[in-house]
């Protein structure tokens, strides 16, 4: 009987009928001994296709002559083929005429019954397949195929072997070590997951209780709905440190420990371990996780022990380890009040990106979409984002996610032309919130970009796709897609992101390039942009999709600007109800001036961002970010840098403007008292900056 083997080694039983059932599956016109975009059917046409032009390094127009093959091994790969077309994707037909004619070469070299007609691809694993080929290939040319070759070969081996393990494991899905719903329709999914292509191994844990326990328990809360798809991705990844955190400990049961006190003492230990857990890679390789991800690992690992300790005699049973059966009280919650790691509020607002930075983004934008030939980065899907995600803050995986036809035109009269006029109404895919809104009103500038994109959609997978059927996405991925059933990869969208803002070279107020790979920025910029300019918190709540004014308010900041036409609007009384002889801008001016004392210098303030480090030393006078006062204690110092005064821009960190002088006024008296004890340097709070009690009015 053949030996079947998943990838990892272990084995695998054949399915009903074993290659023949696989046969009986591959539709007439794909049953050839040689298989091209000439000889199948036009459903299939697109999915095979050449890459080069027949010169150097390609193999033309080189059909996949697939008699080289044993017919067992024929049928499978033919079957294989056939499954990844229909599942959308596409054969290379030089990289699939490569493996057949080595594979037939491997198998021939055999002299034993691996070179019988009912050999399998899974008869050995793809690592084991490719030393075969390579020694079958030196002792015929005298060299080692091309690491790039032998990539390739891999590479491909393995979609096979992939489709073909699912198609001979006749487990329940949930039994299988690697969860893959793309290929696998039994898996539970929403209609529009955002992370649906993504698959769930399970081969990475060491504890056999804990793997199968972990399975167990995402088939449970998939199909009742309790968790989506990408919830239970995350849960496994973090749980996966938990399996770690115990193998480096020993060896435990279900249960950890017999005496509670010992399940509590390794809690703590887990509970600490966490906490000095550091990012593996990236910017921020070597620094602690954040709060946000140490909470995550202790919830994932409390709320699985909670799910078990509630359903401990149906695990035993289902799973066959009485283990389960041996959890108390106290693993229904492993981790007392308190001690769960709280996410910190941020000790500064959210970054937002103010209208001159926005600016020189949009003014970049093209650059997405030109040609590569253009210096471009020939994406125009990735440009339509842009402007659709700074125009209406949505999230990016609402934007990938687009239906094909988003838009129902609202009936407005024939004479209305107002440019800022709602003319459609959007309808996105509300994956984060249940129950929440998912439709927004726009105007015509937002409908042309979406037409745009559509007639880009019908040309591209007119080319492209698969005859007879329309594209489900509005922006549409770019790899196994023939089908049109992929959305834009939102992580290709943050990477070219990020190249771009690498190219232009924008950069923040602290002088650092932007970042634009977190493209969440542009939401906190659209909802604090419509907040400060009076728009109802309810209607910003309704545009957001939140379901609650507090979801809504965490994206609540108050812009200087705004600050300082709120403050203008009121009349100002001192402490016994006269009002002020102050000019209110003057005024405002000295409140935001009392909140950066820490910057007072001897002869004036320094407005360099906090977040920057100086680099002048001690030369202030010759520095941009220097603001003179007056009157100040050395005449010579007024007259050299007077024209600093009324520099227009942004002073006192991000409050207020300077202004010049208006006419019949001084910058000098403003408040005698608060200026005879700035000359002393000290940059102490002294109540003399009080007085009168104008702060109060």
């Amino acid at each position: 009987m053949t030996r079947h083997l998943t990838i990892t080694g272990e084995p695998a039983t054949a399915g009903p009928g074993g290659p023949d059932g696989l046969w009986s599956q591959v539709p007439d016109g794909l049953r050839s001994p040689r298989l091209s975009p000439d000889t199948v059917p036009e459903e299939y046409r697109s999915a095979f296709r050449h890459y080069g032009d027949g010169t150097r390094n390609s193999r033309g127009r080189t059909p996949v002559d697939l008699t080289v093959l044993p017919d067992g091994l024929r049928k499978e790969i033919t079957w294989c083929m056939f499954r990844i077309a229909d599942l959308g994707g596409v054969i290379g037909m030089s990289h699939g005429a490569t493996v057949v004619r080595m594979l037939g070469a491997a198998v021939a070299a055999d002299a034993g019954p691996a070179a019988s007609s009912q050999v399998s691809l899974l008869d050995a694993g793809v690592q084991e397949w490719c030393q075969r080929i390579r020694a079958v290939f030196y002792r015929d040319n005298g060299r080692f195929p091309s690491p790039a070759t032998m990539r390739c070969l891999e590479w491909e081996l393995h979609r096979y072997f992939r489709v073909l393990e699912a198609a001979y494991d006749t487990r329940a899905w949930w039994h299988r070590e690697v969860w893959r719903p793309a290929e696998d329709p039994r898996i539970p999914q929403r209609d529009h997951e955002p992370r649906g292509r993504e698959s769930i191994g399970f081969t990475r844990f060491t504890a056999p209780w804990l793997r199968a326990g972990l399975q167990w328990f995402g088939k449970n809360v998939l199909e009742t709905g309790q968790m989506a798809w990408s919830t239970l991705l995350q849960r496994v990844g973090a749980m996966a440190g938990f399996d770690a955190f115990l193998a480096g400990r020993g060896t435990f049961p279900p249960h950890l420990a017999d005496d509670p006190a010992a399940v509590r003492a390794l809690m703590r230990d887990y509970l600490a371990h966490v906490s000095t857990r550091r990012v593996a890679r990236g910017k921020r390789a070597g620094e602690p996780i954040s709060a946000s991800q140490r909470k995550i690992l202790v919830i994932c690992v409390e709320q699985f022990y909670a799910f078990m300790s509630d359903h401990a005699e149906e695990a035993a049973t289902v799973l066959g380890e009485p283990g389960w059966l041996r959890l108390g009280p106290h693993h229904a919650m492993l981790v007392r009040r308190g001690e769960r790691p709280r996410r910190r509020s941020p000790g500064e607002p959210h970054r937002i990106i103010d209208d001159v930075i926005m600016t020189k983004i949009m003014g970049q934008a093209g650059m997405l979409g030109a040609p590569v030939a253009d210096d471009g980065f020939g994406d125009e899907q990735a440009m339509r984002l842009l402007m659709l995600q700074a125009r209406l803050g949505r999230r990016i995986n609402e934007l990938c996610m687009l239906d094909h036809e988003p838009l129902t035109m609202l009936g407005r009269p024939s004479g209305d032309h107002d440019p800022g006029a709602f003319v459609a109404r959007l309808r996105y895919q509300q994956t984060k919130i249940d129950g929440a809104p998912d439709t927004i009103l726009v105007d015509a500038e937002i409908v042309a970009i979406i037409q745009a994109q559509q007639d880009w959609a019908a040309r591209h997978f007119a080319a492209g796709g698969r005859p007879g059927r329309t594209p489900r996405y509005l922006f549409l991925g770019s790899m196994m897609n023939r089908n049109g059933d992929r959305p834009y990869n939102s992580g290709q969208f943050r990477h070219l992101l990020t190249e771009l803002a690498a190219r232009s070279g924008i950069r923040d107020a602290d002088g650092r390039v932007i970042d634009l790979q977190r493209t969440h920025t542009f939401r906190h910029t659209a909802a604090t942009s419509l907040l400060n300019a009076g728009v109802p918190l309810h209607v910003v709540q309704r545009w957001l999709g939140h379901l609650t004014p507090a979801m809504t308010m965490t994206y609540a900041q108050t812009l200087a600007e705004t600050a300082e036409a709120e403050f203008l609007r009121y009349r100002k009384l001192t402490s016994d109800g006269r009002e002020t002889t102050l000019n209110p801008e003057d005024l405002y001016d000295m409140l935001q001036l009392d909140q950066r004392t820490d910057r007072i210098l001897p002869h004036g303030y320094c407005t360099l961002p906090p977040r920057q480090s100086c680099d002048r030393g001690n030369a202030c006078l010759t520095c941009d970010h220097f603001r003179v006062r007056f009157p100040c204690c050395s005449r010579s110092c007024c007259d050299q840098r007077e024209r600093m005064w009324w520099m227009s821009g942004s002073c006192f960190g991000s409050a207020a403007r300077l202004r010049p002088p208006r006419p019949g006024t001084s910058r000098g008296p403003i408040l005698p008292s608060v200026s005879a004890n700035w000359g002393s340097g000290s940059g102490s709070r002294s109540s003399s900056r009080r007085p009168g009690g104008w702060m109060r009015g």
